[in-house]
């Protein structure tokens, strides 16, 4: 594995780096989705709210509208009733009923009686004249409608339709059936003719309280003749009866119409609720994938520290014999054994005796530094105490080899250290050991590679004072 020295032990950088950014994708992920879910449900909650007032509004205006034609409707059998029993009615007569019923309905405009479905009676008669005596068989116009009355003999709604004088009104025609034995029924009165009622559309509306827009909502109705949404637009927009429209049926005596309302603003697509859950929960999101990626850090570096010297950032000795291992049980597998070599400096007291600690500490990071550039990759460097260094090289090496390196790294230290403004000359002592050859388990070769660095320093001794 590659070593590496800085006082923030990058060990492993790579793969830590990797673990920090996968918490916080996955602190992140699971965060915003979760801020999402709760998002959708407030969403989803303030949009049924909504529908549920605009429904409830809806509704509301329903009634009022229903209640407002009923009442016409009553005023038609009303009329009709009136004309069953007063059949030799004469105009003052019905101009007295007509003009009390009218009284009781601002909205009411026309009535009339048409006995053998010829109109005999109208109210009020100025400006209706050329109506008396219009033959509904002989008018195509109004005869598909009166002949659908006598046919199913009940109150048919038709309308909105044009008038003749001016604004837009419902026509309601109901039959006239003559009085006859109490257990007769309907089917079995004789028809005498049709009454109508005129209502003038816009009037009822207002009556109903129903407008194109009102109250901070929009309607619309459709349904002319009592088609339903088959029929043609009665008031306000077609365009609210499409998308997510609200929509209820308005009952008619023969028929319905439908009615259709939404805020004026539109729907909530995005409600502050939603919003507001969603900046706290993106907020509270980032505040824990940092929060994450700070604890995975700091456990990254405490288990770094723990296996790493503080002052040269090499492994220390719980690692070196942690690999140790591992190369020793690999050899085991494939015969491939490692060799392990200790470095000890000649007379580094002096030099913090002389320069201080400061400076002490800064030629061990210097030494260091040295030891990495004369290593592989693969090869780990540590530092296992004071001024204790160990290099362990994994592979097969001739023995030769292996004196070659020992070698090689007492020549490393030939050359001065400079360290800030002071050039220090130091030398090494350096002993080896090969696994398996010279040990079988890791406190052996150790101990012999410890041996022989002690050999070599009392040889060096030695040698300087002869």
């Amino acid at each position: 594995m590659p070593v590496t020295r800085e006082i923030d032990i990058p060990h492993n950088r790579a793969r830590d780096r990797l673990i920090v950014v996968g918490v916080i994708l996955i602190v992140c992920l699971l965060g915003l989705g979760l801020t999402r879910y709760v998002s959708d449900l407030l969403q989803q909650r303030a949009e049924e709210q909504q529908r549920s007032e605009t429904l409830a509004r809806l509704s509301e205006v329903r009634a009022r509208l229903e209640g407002e034609v009923s009442a016409t409707i009553y005023i038609t059998q009303g009329l009709v009733s009136y004309a069953a029993i007063n059949q030799a009615v004469t105009q003052s007569e019905f101009d007295r009923f007509a003009r009390e019923v009218a009284a009781s309905n601002p909205a009411i405009g026309i009535l009339a009686l048409a006995p053998g479905n010829v109109v005999r009676y109208i109210y009020p008669l100025a400006g209706n004249e050329r109506a008396i005596g219009l033959d509904y068989a002989k008018n195509e116009a109004q005869w598909p409608a009166v002949k659908r009355v006598m046919e199913e003999r009940r109150t048919i709604v038709a309308g909105p339709v044009n008038l003749v004088q001016g604004g837009r009104g419902l026509i309601a025609r109901s039959p006239i059936l003559l009085p006859g034995e109490d257990n007769q029924t309907s089917d079995n009165r004789r028809y005498w003719g049709v009454a109508s009622v005129v209502v003038d559309t816009d009037m009822l509306f207002d009556r109903a309280g129903i407008r194109p827009e009102v109250g901070g909502y929009r309607f619309a109705l459709r349904g002319v003749d009592g088609l339903g949404a088959a029929g043609d637009i009665i008031m306000g927009d077609p365009e609210l009866f499409e998308g997510e429209a609200v929509t209820l049926p308005v009952n008619l005596p023969s028929g319905e119409w439908q009615i259709s309302g939404r805020p004026v603003d539109g729907w909530v697509h995005t409600s502050s609720e939603s919003r507001f859950a969603g900046l706290a929960g993106a907020g509270t999101t980032a505040l824990l994938a940092i929060l994450s990626a700070l604890l995975v850090y700091a456990q990254q570096r405490a288990r770094a520290m723990a296996l790493h010297d503080d002052l040269t950032g090499l492994p220390n000795r719980r690692l070196l014999v942690d690999r140790l291992e591992q190369l020793a049980s690999l050899s085991e597998r494939t015969g491939i054994g490692f060799q392990v070599f200790f470095i000890d400096l000649n007379g580094f007291k002096p030099i913090n005796d002389t320069f201080g600690h400061a400076v002490g500490d800064m030629v061990l990071r210097v030494i260091g530094d040295r030891l990495r550039e004369e290593t592989r990759e693969s090869d780990t460097i540590a530092r296992i105490g004071g001024d204790e260094f160990v290099v362990l090289v994994p592979g097969l090496i001739q023995q030769r080899s292996s004196a070659n390196i020992a070698d090689r790294l007492r020549q490393t230290f030939q050359e001065p250290l400079r360290v800030g403004e002071h050039v220090i000359a130091i030398q090494v002592s350096v002993g080896w050991a090969t696994y398996p050859d010279d040990a079988t388990n890791i406190s052996e070769i150790l101990a012999l590679a410890d041996q022989r660095m002690y050999r070599d320093k009392a040889a060096v001794a030695q040698a300087v004072g002869s």
